[in-house]
């Protein structure tokens, strides 16, 4: 249609120049008029054409002046002709798009189609974008399975030079995975490679749980790729995979799949040698590098091993300055005795140093504190591994969103590679103000207020800083400030000291409470003892005052937290974590020894064992990057002088650790009277000993954004004195639940619902509802 009117327009012109050929010969342009343009500027019209003011008529120039202008689309007709001495352009614009609507769009959002159509109101029509647009329609429905979708549009007059543009489209249902047919396996059964395929056959089960039986291509190429690597990586390397074969049904909602599979031989692994350029017997012999490889004499052959012991061999050389030593496997197949003999030959090049090394795209965060987590050098002999922990340890920063190393050879000195470390920062400092109220039923006060200022990475300096105000009513609010640097100096001495102040109402039980009011200042020194093994030394001086006339905690003298309370912890820990803000892999194991009193003074004496651990495991699920976390802690009390422990230190849980629970209601209880004439009421003494662990499982919603739900589990429990820590979980309270945590720019947020589950009757009861600002 667009080559025929072309072709008009031409041949009409062609006609109307051949009968004015006689005035054109020698005739100049005088002036150049644009007429009929009414959205277009006529600036913009003069200034495609090559015919200018000054020229001669020329017929070829005129024939190139109309394709340029019929190029833009924005006109149905366009006309030249000659007026005296002038050149007049005359031209008809084709309707602006007035409006933009959807007919039959159910299926797809509207509004996300809007943001992404070529054609926007106002714009004069555009065959090329309504084709496009329309293609993006179809698109966006057959990634939701809608391949027989049909979309197309009408434009409708509306007013003088305007129309409403109108997409039409017919859905006509999902076209789903019907049956899913293999042909030639004969090692693998048939659950066990659909089972494990992307595209799943439609059932009622799949359909329940919101399966992905909706037919996509991308699916269908994934798992012929993926059929294919699960053969080799059991042996068969010849194995065959043939193209798809898709039908579809009759009444056009499922598709039958056929894919025919030729397994061939299957492998295993005879001789296994290296040859070329091999490392110094000093480093690693032949023996020593075949006998770390995964791949092993008389197993069957693995690829995904196979893989794996080429890039060790790659990392093995790369540790002795080789950095572009190449591995090229030389794989010998026989059919007849079913194994596969490898040789890996090596040519290790020239030893590599490490050169000019820089940082870019830090903005915020100084260069040293990047520099420090380096374990690379300028002018030290290249090392792969010790390039890789470099980038983990500025990963587990969690100052950045991206962490990027780049190689490039010294154009000056072959034997040089510099890197360009590229980072992307993001924000790692918090200013939070709320005000609201929690129907927990935790406080005395229902209405709180809190402000809070934290950063993790204070000046760029790599310094964790924070400010808190707390406000809960007039028996509860607090303030507190902190300081710690990790690195002082740059060196692995860390840093740090902490100011507390606060006023709080502490219930013991039901209707009995009292007011705290501690002032608290604390040091804390710590170095690094060993890779990712920190020891740390701290002082802490509280000085604790209690108020509430003397009925209301009558027989309750062992609960006062009165005086001075001074403490020595040592304390050792080992993190190796991915990211330390937010954690989703790796291992925190702390143990950390208390002293109170004695030779410190005070009030109080007694000592404390505390053990933490912490294990966070990735668990991928298509596109979703899951984890699972566990933590475990042990803790026990120590009397030292024989004095008893006080109530305050005692330890009691719920809540925040078995969530399911109120506020410090698990835990020993006695039999004792508040009051002359006072009720009798089992009253929470805590314990000296506890162990609680918590199991939760991740799941990111919205990772842009910071949002993710849980579910989780919490066993614990505490002991009193004269009690050892049970192993059977029958004698363990227990919860379950889930929750949603949201790591905003300003804070993270923490909503959870838990509930309870009774031992005894084996039922749950009802819900707690936990809010928290801050894990």
């Amino acid at each position: 249609m667009k080559n025929i009117l072309i072709f008009g327009l031409l041949f009409c012109f062609i006609n109307e120049i051949s009968r004015a050929s006689e005035d054109f010969g020698s005739a100049i342009i005088a002036k150049v008029k644009i007429e009929g343009n009414k959205k277009v500027e006529t600036e913009a019209i003069r200034n495609l054409l090559s015919s200018k003011p000054g020229d001669r008529f020329v017929q070829e120039k005129i024939k190139n002046d109309i394709l340029v202008l019929h190029e833009l689309g924005y006109f149905s007709d366009i006309r030249f002709f000659k007026e005296e001495k002038d050149l007049i352009v005359s031209v008809e614009e084709k309707p602006a798009v007035s409006s933009i609507s959807f007919v039959g769009m159910n299926e797809v959002k509207e509004e996300d189609i809007r943001k992404a159509l070529e054609t926007t109101l106002y714009q004069i029509v555009n065959e090329g974008s309504l084709y496009s647009d329309v293609r993006l329609i179809e698109k966006r429905y057959t990634e939701k399975g809608y391949y027989l979708a049909d979309v197309s549009y009408t434009l409708n007059p509306r007013g003088q030079n305007e129309v409403d543009l109108v997409f039409h489209v017919e859905e006509r249902g999902k076209v789903l995975v019907g049956d899913v047919e293999l042909v030639g396996n004969r090692y693998f059964s048939d659950e066990d490679i659909i089972s494990k395929m992307a595209s799943q056959p439609y059932t009622r089960w799949n359909a329940s749980l919101g399966s992905s039986s909706i037919f996509q291509d991308a699916f269908i190429k994934r798992d012929v790729e993926f059929i294919s690597y699960y053969y080799k990586d059991n042996g068969f390397s010849d194995v065959k995979v043939g193209n798809p074969i898709l039908i579809l049904d009759s009444d056009k909602k499922f598709v039958r799949v056929t894919i025919e599979i030729e397994e061939g031989v299957q492998y295993k692994v005879g001789e296994l040698r290296i040859a070329g350029d091999l490392i110094d017997k000093v480093s690693y012999s032949e023996e020593e590098l075949i006998d770390v490889m995964l791949t092993k004499s008389g197993e069957i052959f693995s690829f995904s091993k196979f893989s794996k012991d080429i890039e060790m061999l790659v990392d093995k050389y790369g540790d002795l300055g080789y950095a572009y030593a190449d591995i090229n496997p030389i794989p010998h197949f026989d059919k007849e005795t079913k194994e596969v003999n490898i040789e890996f030959h090596v040519s290790k090049g020239q030893k590599v140093y490490f050169g000019e090394i820089n940082i870019v795209g830090n903005t915020k965060t100084r260069d040293n504190v990047v520099r420090r987590e380096l374990e690379v050098y300028d002018s030290e002999l290249f090392s792969g591994t010790k390039l890789t922990s470099s980038k983990a340890n500025i990963q587990r920063l969690g100052f950045f969103e991206e962490v990027q190393v780049f190689k490039e050879r010294d154009p000056n000195q072959p034997n040089l590679l510099n890197l360009k470390i590229k980072v992307k920062e993001k924000p790692t400092g918090q200013l939070q103000a709320a005000f609201g109220y929690s129907p927990g039923k935790q406080t005395s006060s229902r209405w709180f207020g809190q402000g809070r200022y934290d950063e993790k990475n204070q000046s760029g300096q790599g310094w964790n800083t924070n400010l808190t105000a707390k406000y809960g009513g007039q028996k509860n609010w607090e303030l507190d400030t902190g300081f710690f640097n990790p690195r002082v100096n740059d060196s692995q001495w860390s840093l740090g000291s902490n100011l507390t102040y606060k006023w709080q109402e502490v219930k013991y039980a039901t209707g009995i409470s009292g007011q705290e009011n501690i002032k608290s200042i604390s040091g804390k020194l710590g170095r690094e003892l060993y890779h990712r093994v920190s020891g740390s030394l701290s002082l802490k001086h509280s000085r604790i005052e209690q108020e509430g006339e003397r009925s209301d905690t009558y027989l309750l003298e062992d609960t006062r937290a009165l005086g001075i309370k001074n403490s020595f912890s040592i304390g050792v820990s080992r993190r190796d974590l991915n990211n330390y803000l937010d954690p989703s892999q790796g291992t925190s194991l702390a143990i950390n020894q208390k002293f109170v009193g004695g030779p410190l003074g005070g009030h109080y004496q007694f000592s404390e064992t505390t053990l933490v651990g912490e294990w966070y495991v990735p668990f991928t699920i298509t596109d979703f990057n899951t984890y699972f976390k566990f933590k475990g802690q042990l803790g026990q009390l120590w009397t030292l002088g024989g004095e008893n422990i006080s109530f305050s230190e005692r330890y009691t849980l719920g809540y925040y650790d078995l969530r399911g629970f109120k506020y410090r209601s698990i835990g020993p209880k006695e039999r004792r009277i508040f009051g002359p004439q006072g009720k009798a009421i089992d009253f929470n003494v805590g314990g000296d000993k506890q162990f609680f662990t918590q199991l939760e499982y991740f799941i990111p919603l919205i990772p842009q954004a910071g949002i993710k739900a849980l579910i989780f589990a919490d066993v614990g429990q505490v002991f009193s004195e004269g009690e050892t820590i049970s192993l059977s979980f029958k004698d363990y309270r227990k919860d379950v639940g889930f929750g949603i945590r949201w790591l905003t720019p300003i804070a993270p947020f923490r909503f959870e619902w838990a509930f309870p589950y009774d031992e005894e009757t084996q039922t749950f009861g009802d819900q707690n509802f936990i809010f928290n600002i801050g894990f």
